[in-house]
């Protein structure tokens, strides 16, 4: 129960679709959109790194929330490649500081 807990809080805090650990994402709503957010939720990595937040110590969270900037877009953007939603390639995305 205690492992579960943070993965929740970061996904709450991920609900707002335009901020939080989304603020990286394009907001898209059609249905590749739509599934590949729900996908980008459950994508091993990104669970494994929500699954280390909520310590205690602000600075480890705060490590957290870039790791996670970084990895929503990330599945999110390979889920959409292997859908056919986006072209594979392309220029690297820009990189956000902070939420």
């Amino acid at each position: 129960m205690r492992r579960v807990l943070p993965v929740l809080v970061l996904l709450a805090l991920g609900a707002c679709q335009q901020g939080g650990i989304w603020a990286n994402v394009p907001v898209d709503n059609s249905p590749d959109g739509q599934a590949c957010r729900r996908e980008a939720e459950q994508d091993p990595e990104v669970r494994r790194i929500a699954s280390t937040a909520a310590s205690g110590n602000p600075a480890h969270d705060e490590v957290v929330r870039q790791e996670l900037l970084a990895a929503m877009p990330r599945a999110w953007r390979s889920c959409m490649t292997r859908r056919g939603a986006l072209p594979p390639g392309g220029v690297e995305q820009v990189r956000r500081v902070t939420f």
